[in-house]
């Protein structure tokens, strides 16, 4: 009896522990395991298609969307609720003129699939009125629309994938596919039938703004720039930056092109794909900057010392003109006038005062020969590691030859000059992934304030009295270099073909924007590229308040 009794206690502790790990289990799967549990179940019931791909958006500095997305039309198929395939098939080749036997097979194949739409016309509605089981007529967001901006800067992805192809596209690709996905759910209950109250769904996945991009540009200042260009730039790049901070408020180049239609212009001859602003030109005249730059820092000469120009200037056997040699030259004036008037005698006699080695260390002092954005395309110029010969230093201060730089450098040249001598790396992101060393992006002295002030003297001349006198405006004060840099092509008539060129800022006073144009191959830089500028910046100071022009934006929250 002893022993029953044993048995019978030992068998109820082990039922008594029996039930209570399968109470516990039960507490385990509904408390901690239900959730998930009940998330398969809902993932089984539902049939999946991706309708937009993770990617963050871009946006400018105000968030206003640089891409423009656009909503299309589209048309979404999920094969499983699709009643008659074959009927179905026939009626999507009907209205889409496709291939019927091409829409069969992918009905067949079973799996969501969804068709763009180029528009909406009145026999398409009848998807929309749920006529055909499993077809839905929806809209869907274009990444890319017809009132983009920046398009060369932005880039774009491969069409059909989420992978950047060119620009700030392919650049920040990484962090850009960290954005939202957008999925389409049709949720079916176990005969396939659509559930009432669920049906089709719309679900993001990810947390809003996540991948997103903000960029330093201004799209209002970004849209003036590309509209003057559109009526005065078949060629060429315009860069605006602001002064005290170093930030690209805009960054264009023509010709233009469509982001969503890229197979359209694969064939083109007019490099309209290529971001201008960030490829190398020799800048001509614009070199002279530099030039008076060092002479000035080196106490080599000044402003108010007297040349003379008798139209050109023997160097060995070469012999460089000016551009008034027909005049028989500039004839006696000062080196402020001699920037003025952009007068290669006087300059190429300058830089043998300087010297190669000292002329090639301001001038990566300055940025040359350094990308800046790093991004895939961007050019870093050239600028030679020695300069042996007087024939070619002769070339360089004159900007030819063994140089060349990218609009984008020359703008940060103009930034540091108008800026007082402070150089302030460009900066093009406002809030998005870090990718520059803190080090990198400190403000240095590169010229001394006396430089600055007597290259703001010369710039001012240069306007007022000089090559640049077409960027005059009544709406602001404005100082500049023009440049004529020649390509060493002709045109159908035989006519040398030459890059034209202005770089400048304004206000003179107190400067806001550095402004640079360049038009390829457009010819004189006074008479092509200074009017760009006038054109823009009149714009700028008409339509934009001038207090959103100075004001700085607030540190960048970098993730």
């Amino acid at each position: 009896m002893g022993k029953s009794r044993k048995r019978i206690l030992a068998l109820g502790l082990l039922l008594t522990l029996g039930f209570g790990i399968l109470g516990l289990q039960l507490v385990r799967i509904q408390l901690w395991l239900g959730p998930e549990l009940q998330a398969r179940a809902v993932r089984q019931q539902g049939q999946t298609l991706v309708l937009n791909q993770p990617r963050g958006h871009i946006y400018d500095r105000n968030m206003v969307s640089l891409t423009a997305a656009e909503r299309q039309p589209v048309l979404v198929v999920f094969p499983t609720l699709v009643e008659d395939k074959a009927t179905t098939a026939r009626e999507l080749a009907a209205f889409l003129g496709r291939e019927r036997e091409q829409l069969y097979s992918l009905l067949d194949k079973g799996q969501p699939f969804q068709i763009e739409v180029d528009r909406v016309v009145p026999a398409l509605e009848v998807f929309a009125a749920g006529s055909f089981p499993g077809v839905f007529l929806l809209q869907k967001e274009d990444r890319y629309g017809s009132m983009a901006l920046a398009r060369h800067l932005i880039g774009y992805v491969q069409k059909g994938e989420n992978k950047g192809v060119a620009g700030l596209e392919r650049y920040y690709n990484y962090y850009l596919q960290r954005g939202q996905e957008l999925d389409l759910v049709a949720w079916v209950d176990a005969n396939g039938e659509v559930i009432p109250g669920l049906g089709l769904q719309q679900v993001c996945k990810g947390k809003a703004g996540q991948g997103d991009l903000v960029l330093t540009i201004d799209a209002r200042l970004q849209r003036i720039v590309e509209e003057v260009m559109e009526e005065r730039v078949e060629a060429g790049a315009v860069v605006v930056v602001q002064v005290q901070t170093g930030e690209i408020l805009a960054l264009a180049s023509r010709p233009n092109y469509r982001q969503d239609k890229i197979e359209d212009y694969l064939d083109k001859t007019d490099a309209c794909l290529m971001n201008r602003a960030l490829r190398n030109y020799p800048p001509g005249s614009l070199f002279k900057i530099i030039v008076l730059a060092a002479a000035l820092e080196e106490g080599l000469a000044h402003l108010e010392e007297e040349f003379y120009c008798g139209g050109s200037i023997a160097v060995g056997e070469q012999i460089f003109r000016c551009h008034q040699y027909r005049e028989g030259g500039h004839g006696s004036l000062t080196l402020g006038e001699a920037f003025a008037e952009s007068c290669n005698p006087v300059f190429i006699a300058l830089a043998q005062r300087i010297g190669s080695e000292r002329l090639l260390n301001y001038s990566r002092r300055l940025g040359i020969g350094v990308a800046i954005l790093g991004l895939q395309e961007e050019k870093e110029g050239y600028l030679a590691d020695d300069i042996p010969y007087l024939g070619d230093l002769a070339n360089i201060s004159l900007g030819q030859g063994p140089v060349l730089v990218t609009p984008l450098q020359v703008a940060q040249v103009t930034q540091a000059v108008a800026n007082g001598g402070s150089f302030i790396p460009l900066q093009l992101i406002h809030s998005g992934p870090v990718d520059k060393p803190d080090q990198e992006k400190r403000e240095r002295r590169v010229l001394s304030a006396s430089t600055a002030a007597a290259l703001h003297e010369v710039f001012r001349g240069t306007v007022e009295a000089g090559t640049g006198t077409a960027a005059v405006s009544p709406l602001f004060s404005c100082g500049g270099k023009t440049g004529t840099a020649e390509t060493g092509k002709r045109d159908g008539g035989g006519e040398l073909l030459s890059h034209a060129w202005f770089a400048g800022f304004a206000p003179l006073e107190e400067p806001l924007l550095a402004v640079v144009v360049l038009v390829e191959e457009g010819g004189n830089g006074g008479k092509v590229a200074t009017p760009v500028f006038n054109a823009i910046l009149s714009r700028v100071f008409a339509e934009l308040p001038v207090d959103e022009l100075k004001a700085p934006i607030q540190s960048p929250v970098m993730d």
